[in-house]
């Protein structure tokens, strides 16, 4: 009997063991189990990350592509010329710089110009076209260097507020870029900007980028929008003639009648800019003989003319462009733009393009 009982605690015993060796198996199978997740989802988000990160940089290649072209064109405007327009190579060709495809992606380099033919000067909101290629800086009012009247004509027509607001906000943005502490009858300094929630000073110092503009008394984001394709902070200050808008020509204070005859100077037989039949003037000093040539000018007309150009106000040539390059991929989402200023190496013997002043880049846009 004795021996009939120990053969039973025997097998008592290896089944208990069979059943615990059997939980730790388990056990042990689904600790695995967990850690294989954990470990194949760390995997996964890394995948996804390294994914995104090669898109990121695709992106950036393919947008920086498109500059690279641009300042080629750039470079290709010959040194020795006496004008530039919107009818060349580095401001209106489609085929250089619209949809291109590079590396399974495609680059466009554009910008929106003003739409504004001669006929509607006086007539209707601003539309804005699209033209591929790079713009010219010098087609825009510099908001360093423009006077307080320049700045309020150019808020007015552009944002489309009252007189009394544009102004305020040009006597704001000349307290803004001006060295001293002194305000404005109109103007704002130190005690208004620290007043605010979060406060801040003035800058009492140029413009450095037009983004700037946003922390302006008065710049509320719709009015930055409205006025932002009209204004640069690089340049000499001189307005391109050939190329500037029919808003930064009436922010100069030229009438609607002038600014007509100008556009219909510049669109040529066709009536539309940008094309084969386009006319430029040739010279800053000789801007009323050129343009009178096919639209006669008052007395009055032409002194407005000759008194802005004998004052230097204008120019035929310009050598300070902005580029704005989107990319985008062809089976994949995600976009990236950059935006660069480049000045042209003026020099006669030197071989570069020129010098990028600034450069942005923005993913997502």
């Amino acid at each position: 009997m004795i021996v009939n009982a120990l053969k039973r605690e025997y097998t008592a015993l290896g089944t208990r063991r069979k059943g615990s060796i059997l939980v730790l198996v388990l056990w042990t199978l689904g600790l695995l189990s967990v850690f294989a997740v954990y470990l194949g989802d760390g995997v996964r988000q890394r995948l996804e990350f390294l994914s995104r990160i090669e898109t990121r940089n695709t992106l950036q290649w393919i947008a920086e592509a498109g500059v690279k072209r641009a300042i080629a064109a750039i470079g290709s405007i010959d040194k020795k010329s006496v004008f530039i327009d919107l009818h060349q190579p580095w401001s209106a060709d489609a085929g250089s710089f619209s949809e291109v495809p590079v590396c399974g992606g495609t680059f466009t380099v554009g910008y929106a110009y003003e739409s504004k033919e001669y006929a509607q000067v006086q007539s209707g909101p601003e539309e804005f076209k699209m033209m591929y290629g790079a713009a010219d800086a010098e087609s825009r009012l510099n908001v360093n260097t423009a006077d307080q009247d320049e700045l309020s004509r150019i808020i007015q027509r552009a944002a489309g507020v009252d007189l009394d607001t544009a102004d305020t906000i040009a006597s704001c943005i000349v307290d803004w870029r001006d060295p001293d502490s002194a305000s404005l009858p109109r103007g704002a300094e130190d005690e208004y900007y620290r007043s605010l929630h979060n406060g801040y000073v003035c800058k009492n110092f140029p413009f450095q980028t037009i983004d700037e503009l946003c922390y302006v008394k008065g710049v509320t984001p719709e009015i930055f929008s409205r006025i932002q394709p009209y204004l640069t902070v690089y340049g000499s200050g001189k307005i391109n003639i050939n190329t500037a808008y029919a808003t930064t020509l009436s922010a100069l204070g030229l009438s609607d009648e002038v600014i007509a005859k100008i556009l219909r100077f510049r669109c040529g037989e066709d009536g539309v800019e940008a094309t084969a039949d386009d006319r430029a003037c040739t010279a800053a000093g000789s801007i009323v003989a050129q343009v009178s040539r096919v639209a006669a000018f008052s007395p009055a007309e032409a002194a407005q003319l000759s008194n802005l150009a004998g004052a230097g106000r204008f120019s035929t040539f310009s050598s300070v462009f902005i580029i704005s390059s989107a990319a985008k991929l062809d089976k994949k989402p995600g976009k990236c733009r950059v935006e660069c200023v480049i000045e042209k190496d003026m020099r006669e013997k030197s071989t570069r393009a020129g010098i990028i002043l600034s450069w942005r880049m923005q993913y997502g846009v």
